[in-house]
């Protein structure tokens, strides 16, 4: 049937199958046009949610609709939901179970707010009276001015591409706004050091992941983290969560 492909490929995608069922699914994939295509308009359709839900002030409106169609849930018969265009491929329970599974599981983006705690960028000494340009860096990193302490710490890690501490805030300050990629190089070449910052900079890369809710490079980067290190535990929590 249509809806036992669409749960299990929702259950696929959500990396809610074992390890041999997940196998199966994507050998039957191959030959399975029709699966294929229900896989990406999963895909899309997560996105899509995703960027609905996100900081928009229509979300308890939007939460409150979905909670009416899981009243549909118990009826005998089930309809289509015309919830939105790129939704008319889902029908009935399908429908309903899998829009409630992307509204009220535990969000990508609300886990990075949880476990993505950048801390403080502290670099001035006690009884320093100079402020230098990486004092400023640092008061507007505290400040979550991530753009603007960017800027400077850009032009400080161009002069100092070798210094670890520079490149991290750096790192971080680029995933924070947005330049997932060249934030995750910087913090790659941290992390083939010995530095302190190294295991600091696996979790930030594995958080940038979790950002782009690429679950399986995040669990990947999780595991890089070793007992005994700063992000261990949050480490371990957030690979249960995934």
């Amino acid at each position: 049937m249509t809806e036992d492909k669409i749960l299990l490929t929702a259950r696929y995608a959500e990396g809610d199958l074992n390890e041999d069922e997940s196998a199966a699914f994507e050998t039957r994939m191959q030959s399975d046009e029709e699966l294929q295509q229900h896989l990406k308009d999963y895909q899309h359709i997560h996105q899509s949610l995703k960027m609905q839900l996100a900081n928009d002030a229509n979300d308890e409106r939007f939460k409150n609709t979905l909670k009416g169609l899981n009243k549909q849930y118990f009826r005998d018969e089930p309809k289509v939901i015309s919830f939105k265009p790129a939704l008319k491929w889902l029908t009935g329970v399908a429908a309903v179970l899998i829009v409630g599974l992307l509204v009220w599981a535990p969000w990508r983006s609300n886990l990075y707010e949880k476990y993505a705690n950048n801390g403080q960028m502290l670099v001035t000494e006690r009884g320093a009276e100079a402020t230098t340009d990486l004092d400023k860096a640092a008061a507007l990193y505290n400040e979550k001015n991530y753009s603007a302490a960017k800027t400077i710490l850009e032009k400080l890690y161009v002069k100092e591409p070798a210094n670890a501490m520079l490149g991290y805030y750096y790192g971080l300050t680029l995933l924070e706004t947005t330049q997932l990629d060249s934030g995750r190089k910087v913090l790659t070449q941290i992390y083939t050091g010995e530095s302190v910052f190294k295991y600091d900079s696996a979790y930030g890369i594995a958080l940038s992941y979790l950002k782009e809710d690429k679950k399986a490079e995040c669990k990947t980067w999780l595991q890089k983290i070793p007992k005994g290190t700063t992000h261990y535990q949050q480490a371990i929590e957030l690979i249960e969560k995934l």
